[in-house]
């Protein structure tokens, strides 16, 4: 398929002022990923960093590329993480749309995240030509591309309407952590690249992750439970023996984050019985959304959190959870060792509940 200036065009403005029926007629085609990289993605992604970081620099604004450097280094670094940060956003959107229930279909869903990352990057483009208020015409245009992509992806790969909050908070997430390991695999910090549509939820400038809000600050936090975790140290006795003491204490910690992620797991699902049913979610629906982020992240060091909030170690805790968990597996035969830790996992079983360990 060659490039064609007038499909391109006519896609822009229908996506900015007939959204609706624009992705209906566009999905209705069913287009390759190649033909919407031609008409619609190449040539946004390059209008919109290289207008940006030549408006940037003239106008003395600022765009989301402007921290990459010189102007050769803006450019080339700025269109090559913006390419990876689309393919991410399409990758996990398209994945985890299996995961709920949903038709994964890679053309279909890179097509829907170009047409909803239309007002986002028309907007970065407009944000850097406009001194003092750019930022917030940027802001603006990510927002809705936020909201066009919660809108968008039933059409394209069917997200079933009581799993959408879940699918799009989940996938944001991701999103977001894949974005921080690429740019901090090629040199970054912890810049996350903005090629899909912007860095939503902040206003372009570095900020202390701690001191952010929403999943930026939990990001933050959940870096420091795990360094604190990692410098735990635990000495194991010699004859690898558990306590029975260390084992109540592990089973008490056990069952407490397994509360815990019920309740953060219960938020989630009040965010989504509250916006499920919305066709057109609002600003404040979005606000939730991001919230809601917050709590997705935190699921994954429950268990460490709570034994650290208690005083606990972490080492010694692996320990004893795995100990007691080799003696279950062999049943306490092979040695002495297993044998006890058998007789101790024996004591705790019923305390465990049917999880186990």
């Amino acid at each position: 398929m060659k490039f064609d200036f007038n499909k391109t065009l006519s896609l822009v403005k229908g996506g900015l002022l007939d959204h609706r029926a624009t992705w209906e007629s566009y999905l209705g085609e069913n287009p390759a990923w190649r033909d919407t990289l031609i008409t619609l993605t190449g040539p946004l992604i390059v209008a919109n960093v290289v207008l940006s970081v030549i408006l940037s620099r003239a106008m003395g604004t600022f765009s989301a590329y402007s921290f990459y450097g010189n102007f050769f280094t803006a450019m080339v670094l700025g269109l090559v993480l913006a390419a990876l940060g689309f393919i991410v956003a399409v990758l996990v959107f398209n994945y985890l749309a299996g995961m709920f229930g949903g038709k994964p279909d890679f053309s279909r869903a890179f097509a829907a995240i170009s047409l909803a990352a239309i007002p986002a990057w028309i907007a970065g483009i407009l944000g850097s030509a406009i001194p003092w208020l750019g930022g917030l015409v940027t802001l603006a245009g990510g927002i809705l591309s936020l909201v066009f992509v919660y809108r968008i992806l039933p059409l394209a790969v069917g997200i079933p309407d009581n799993k959408r909050v879940v699918h799009f908070v989940l996938s944001l997430v991701a999103i977001l952590v894949v974005n921080l390991i690429i740019g901090r695999a090629v040199g970054m910090g912890g810049m996350a690249p903005r090629g899909m549509m912007g860095d939503f939820g902040s206003n372009h400038m570095e900020r202390d992750a701690d001191n952010a809000p929403g999943m930026f600050g939990e990001i933050g936090r959940q870096a420091d439970i795990y360094n604190k975790a990692n410098e735990s140290h635990y000495e194991p006795p010699s004859d690898g023996e558990v306590a029975e003491k260390q084992a109540e204490w592990m089973v008490d910690n056990l069952n407490k984050s397994r509360e815990n992620y019920e309740e953060e797991m219960a938020r989630l699902k009040k965010i989504s019985d509250e916006i499920q049913n919305k066709d057109d979610p609002s600003p404040a629906d979005l606000a939730k959304m991001y919230q809601g982020m917050g709590s997705a992240i935190s699921l994954n060091s429950i268990e460490m959190e709570t034994v650290m909030a208690g005083g606990g170690n972490w080492a010694e805790y692996q320990w004893v959870k795995s100990q007691l968990r080799a003696a279950r597996l062999q049943r306490g035969e092979g040695s002495s060792e297993l044998e006890h830790n058998f007789e101790i996992y024996e004591g705790i079983e019923d305390e465990l509940g049917p999880e186990g360990l």
